[in-house]
């Protein structure tokens, strides 16, 4: 698609873009004070590798709760909860973590049903429906959350009684626990359910398991959970930019994790290896900011060795290790595609504020029809209008450009685009352009891009670099940086937290060029 050229003069734009506020709660049991509870010998070590994953989110320390053991009864644990949801301002981001025993019990509220539950240090069960009511009420004042739960959510781990220097993360807390053959997940069935619902919030959620449903996951002594270990390591670099979007999402750590856990579990006695599960917003970029103050990206694994145990009936030496091949090399970063930077930033929205973006006709002709539409949106905000043509080689700004600087949009305000000043026509060659409708809180600031002007546009080649600048621009508002944004009493006033917050809703359609 092309655009009818005119002449003006470039818009005032702003500071360089700052990381997002994000609060992490971090919490971690090894020793339950009830017998029959085994300890978990290498959850201590959970608690530093979620703090650099944290950081490795944009989270900085004095925004970490850490709760481990004893702080952790029930009480505890709904305090905790409690607690972060007070410490965060409206759109800010949350990251919660649990390394622990999971367990499983038949419950009824009302139905018979597998009720899911974190074990408390007591031995009781913070229930999927505790968890569930808990991250509604933080998720009508937060912007974003992940979670990560590296514990089991499996009745069959009991069966396992091979020795192995592996451990299962789980504990029945009944008799009727083993009743669970099939398990239902509560928090999985509701976000299912909400993603079918307009403004639901639905995608604001990104829920990593350890394991499936029906798996167990392992904890390893001296190192810690084995679905944890495996995604600090490709989060510090050997994740890959599969789709050439530019950014790294969750699905992505998923796949790379995955290749880990299965090359570490593959010739363990008595497990197969289990699977990181991703529910919610799976495209959510989670491996995106570079840190210069973090570690760097750890090397490739060499070979590892897996503990072979003796036979259970016989007293022997000490048993040999078995050597184990390390994983494959990550591939190659895809080529860049235009097209996936988009849906990056579209899966980035907040999934509550509905962008509505209306074409005119979505499909036009080429060389003769004008790409005509209206937007409004559900929140006031600043608008901008992204595309990326046909050809799918270059980035577009069209709105705000150099003859329409104006691009504040009012709460259900109808604005019909082009203006008369400006117009937009279907250029060719044959395809489908994908135009994007952002209507962000605080203003973006495109002049760090390798914009060139295209009569009143800007464009940018679709290069490795531009997939990575365009994301990194429209997520993070600049004025995230000012001072006033640094100070959580401040930002108790809803005006300066609108302008420190980085939410935005978001539309993207499908134009078809047709000869």
């Amino acid at each position: 698609m092309s655009s009818r050229l005119f002449v003006a003069c470039l818009a005032a734009l702003f500071a360089v873009p700052a990381h997002a506020e994000t609060h992490a709660l971090i919490m971690t049991i090894s020793n339950y004070n009830v017998p029959g509870v085994p300890p978990l010998k290498g959850v201590a070590e959970d608690a530093a590798s979620a703090k650099e994953i944290a950081r490795r989110l944009g989270v900085k320390e004095a925004n970490m709760i850490f709760l481990t053991d004893g702080q952790l009864s029930h009480a505890g644990m709904g305090a905790a909860f409690d607690r972060l949801h007070a410490r965060i301002a409206p759109n800010d981001n949350v990251f919660i973590y649990y390394s622990g025993h999971g367990g499983r019990a038949l419950v009824h509220d009302p139905d018979e049903r597998c009720g899911e539950a974190l074990i408390t240090v007591e031995g009781r069960g913070f229930m999927d429906t505790d968890i569930e009511a808990k991250l509604k009420t933080l998720s009508r004042k937060a912007n974003k959350m992940v979670v990560f739960l590296d514990s089991c959510h499996s009745g069959g781990a009991t069966t396992r009684a091979v020795a192995s220097r592996f451990q299962a993360k789980y504990f029945p807390r009944s008799a009727s626990g083993e009743a669970c053959s099939t398990p239902v997940n509560v928090l999985k069935k509701n976000i299912g359910a909400g993603t079918r619902s307009v403004g639901s919030g639905a995608q604001n959620y990104t829920y990593i398991a350890a394991a499936r449903d029906n798996e167990v996951s392992l904890d390893e002594p001296g190192r810690g959970g084995v679905a944890t270990q495996a995604w600090l390591e490709c989060v510090r670099g050997r994740a890959r930019d599969l789709d050439g979007s530019g950014a790294i999402t969750a699905d992505e750590i998923q796949s790379c994790a995955q290749q880990l856990i299965d090359a570490k579990l593959r010739y363990v006695p008595g497990y197969a290896p289990h699977h990181i599960s991703i529910t919610g917003n799976t495209r959510a970029v989670l491996g995106f900011v570079d840190r210069p103050d973090l570690p760097p990206p750890a090397p490739a694994p060499a070979a590892v060795s897996v503990t072979v145990p003796a036979p259970l009936a016989a007293p022997a030496p000490p048993p040999a290790p078995v050597a184990v091949a390390p994983p494959p090399p990550p591939p190659p970063p895809a080529d860049p595609s235009p097209t996936n930077t988009l849906k990056d930033i579209y899966a980035q929205r907040d999934d509550r504020r509905v962008v509505t973006l209306d074409m005119r006709d979505p499909k036009v002709k080429i060389g003769r029809d004008k790409v005509e539409f209206t937007v409004s949106s559900s929140h006031a905000g600043y608008l901008y209008l992204l595309m990326v043509g046909s050809d799918g080689k270059t980035f577009d700004m069209l709105f705000p450009n150099r003859l329409d600087r104006s691009n504040q949009l009012e709460i259900g305000q109808v604005l019909r685009l082009p203006r008369p000043s400006w117009e937009v026509t279907a250029g060719g060659p044959a395809g489908v352009t994908q135009l994007l409708a952002i209507v962000a809180d605080a203003p973006r600031d495109f002049s760090r891009l390798a914009l060139k002007p295209a009569g009143p546009f800007s464009i940018v080649e679709a290069s490795a670099a531009a997939t990575q600048d365009i994301q990194r621009v429209t997520l993070q508002a600049p004025s995230a940086a000012a001072a006033e944004c640094s100070d959580e009493s401040q930002k108790r006033n809803l005006v300066v937290a609108r302008r420190c917050s980085n939410a935005f809703g978001a539309a993207l359609v499908a134009v078809e060029e047709v000869p």
